[in-house]
């Protein structure tokens, strides 16, 4: 009787002791086993520079090694589906732009819908910037505009290719300003940048962070930014909707997304853990310098952003026809 109690005993006191190194030991790989920020583009841009500055800041609020992997390809795509199709526990997360919200119309087959991924955060805004060639006739925005009006589809404006952040920036300005330029769509906004500086194409819309080089070289003329007031760090080039369009903005951006069946108290602890990174004021001073603007909010505030932007890339790409080649 005595042994047989005394198994028992020793039985329950060996699973409990199992018991408990085993929770440990997964409270413990869960704390090591780093979270992954999959960035849409490769190593060196923008996106990237701001992805690791975010990472390397949440590896401190949450207690765990956050690191980049840069997956490029597909305007984008690649790096969504990837996402789309990964556990949504938090461990992985996708850091994309507005090609979030303009592929899904835009490629026939973007292998995502927008529902399958749930905003997370605001990493940062920022406007793009129509430029001309240093000696350009065209002195102002509202130079340029007229002569658009007075020479219909004559007028070329280069982007950074078919469907890009630029070439929705462009295609909302001429509807905005009431004219009909010609896009040239390019592979990227280095060559376009260059053509314009070099005088082989006249007008360039790119984003500020690209253009600003240039613009402090004297290279290219700044004839506005694509927002609705001057942007902090470029006050000197005046807001498009000074020339009497005071609706007109576009604003590209970079945000953190988490696969669609992450829980809401994930999403708003992820959030949470991302607006205390982006207080700090050495990762908003290297934003700022990136011609970016950091303003955290809240989950709600963040679908409401991707939504409305969503909507206006809809209704621009499907009224334009635009398709990826």
């Amino acid at each position: 009787m005595h042994r047989t109690r005394f198994c028992r005993s020793l039985a329950s006191t060996i699973t409990s002791i199992l018991l408990a190194t085993t929770m440990h030991g997964a409270r413990a790989d869960a704390h090591d086993t780093p979270m992954k920020l999959v960035v849409i583009v490769a190593p060196g841009g923008s996106g990237d520079a701001v992805a690791r500055l975010v990472a390397a800041k949440l590896t401190g609020q949450l207690g765990r090694p956050v690191i980049v992997e840069n997956k490029p390809g597909a305007g984008g795509n690649l790096a969504t589906q990837t996402i789309a199709r990964s556990a949504p526990d938090g461990a992985s997360l996708l850091v994309s732009s507005n090609n979030h919200t303009i592929n899904p119309t835009l490629y026939a087959d973007a292998g995502y819908k927008i529902d399958d991924l749930k905003p997370v955060a605001i990493l940062m805004r920022g406007p793009s910037v129509i430029v001309v060639p240093a000696n350009s006739p065209y002195t102002s925005l509202q130079a340029l505009i007229d002569a658009a009006k007075a020479r219909p589809d004559t007028i070329a404006y280069g982007s950074a290719g078919i469907g890009t952040p630029s070439h929705i920036a462009g295609e909302l300005f001429a509807r905005a300003a009431g004219i009909r330029l010609v896009h040239a769509p390019y592979r990227g906004s280095g060559p376009s940048l260059s053509d314009v500086a070099g005088g082989q194409i006249p007008v360039a819309v790119a984003t500020l962070v690209a253009a600003r080089p240039l613009i402090k070289a004297g290279k290219v003329r700044a004839l506005a930014v694509t927002s609705k007031h001057r942007w902090p760090g470029a006050e000197s080039i005046p807001a498009a909707s000074e020339t009497g369009m005071p609706e007109y903005e576009h604003l590209t951006w970079l945000a953190l997304f988490a696969p669609k069946g992450t829980s809401p108290e994930v999403v708003n602890r992820l959030n949470k853990a991302t607006s205390e990174a982006l207080a700090d004021r050495e990762v908003k001073r290297k934003i700022t310098e990136l011609g970016g603007e950091v303003d955290p909010i809240e989950t709600t505030a963040v679908k409401a952003f991707i939504d409305a932007d969503y909507a206006v890339s809809t209704q621009l790409v499907r009224s334009a026809g635009l398709r990826a080649n």
